[in-house]
């Protein structure tokens, strides 16, 4: 292969070729006429051809001049959008996400610090609400949401499956040997925003387990599972909850899973816009947030209540994410 001759030289023959003018493209390059005329002819000397034909007033490319000018000028066109890209991809200033309450104080939050490290100039700003905010009318960059049924219209990126079991108090919790025992207790649930009728309950939990429960009710519904949580710590009762909403305040000793067996609910997905899907920012947070889950799956805590089921990691996101 033929080695390339000087980056400056064809950097004045292109400038050259554009201008038709040894003098503008020594302006533009800020150089003397004389450095540009130096370095054209380096560059006929290496090729051994003539690239101009220097008349008494002008200049004219040669037919070995006009077949290299558009192979020169689009490389520096390249190497410009390049350089230009770097300055607007530095991974700064603002990133506005929004998730589920549950899953930002549960999860999200404990983690972000990390993230914080890696990338110092970038604030991160967390919207933690149950409500789907719209992206075409908010400020939201990205969302972290709970979802089973896929808008092919958005970039979406799994994250997490997610599980629901009950949970107890610690002192609760070592007099629950099966999950019979559970039936003769008071039970809460947590019935998100987008709950529907065969979304994972109390009765399809016992019934998963081999237990009869035609006549379980629970004596209270929470529409916010952090509260839900924080109720059976200080309740002689069960909830079922999220496996991802409970790790923060197991892994604390505050809450036991006595019966760690689980029933598989929807999963956590990162989306935005498929025209933003490419920035730094986005990028490189998700390319983190999926890193600390691989982390957190693999931990002994995933290990023992996350089922190892093969999961679609790039699919769209869905239309009814809480």
């Amino acid at each position: 292969m033929k080695r390339l001759p000087p980056l400056t030289s064809l950097q004045a023959f292109e400038a050259v070729s554009r201008h038709m003018s040894i003098k503008l493209a020594a302006e533009e390059l800020l150089l003397t006429p004389t450095a540009i005329s130096h370095r054209l002819k380096t560059l006929e000397t290496q090729l051994g051809l003539r690239l101009f034909f220097r008349l008494s007033r002008s200049l004219k490319l040669t037919p070995e001049g006009e077949m290299l000018h558009p192979f020169v000028a689009n490389a520096f066109r390249q190497l410009n959008q390049g350089v230009a890209q770097l300055s607007v991809d530095k991974v700064e200033g603002e990133l506005v996400l929004t998730t589920t309450r549950s899953f930002a104080w549960s999860w999200l939050c404990p983690r972000l610090p990390k993230f914080s490290r890696l990338y110092p100039e970038l604030e991160v700003k967390v919207i933690a609400s149950d409500t789907v905010l719209d992206f075409a009318r908010s400020s939201v960059d990205i969302s972290i949401r709970y979802t089973g049924n896929p808008d092919p219209e958005l970039h979406a990126a799994w994250v997490l499956d997610d599980y629901v079991m009950p949970i107890c108090s610690r002192k609760l919790g070592r007099k629950v040997k099966s999950p019979a025992d559970l039936l003769r207790r008071d039970l809460f649930e947590y019935e998100w925003i987008g709950f529907e009728e065969g979304d994972p309950n109390w009765k399809a939990w016992f019934e998963s387990v081999g237990e009869k429960a035609e006549d379980v009710r629970p004596i209270a519904c929470f529409s916010d599972e952090i509260m839900c949580i924080e109720a059976t710590i200080d309740n002689r009762s069960a909830a079922l909850v999220s496996v991802i909403a409970a790790s923060r305040e197991i892994e604390r000793g505050r809450i036991s899973a006595p019966i760690p067996k689980v029933l598989k609910d929807r999963s956590y997905f990162l989306i935005c816009p498929q025209e933003r899907a490419m920035s730094a920012k986005i990028r490189a947070f998700q390319d983190w947030l999926l890193e600390e889950a691989d982390l957190f799956r693999d931990s002994p805590y995933g290990l023992k209540y996350l089922p190892r089921e093969p999961s679609i990691r790039q699919v769209p996101a869905g239309s009814d994410a809480a």
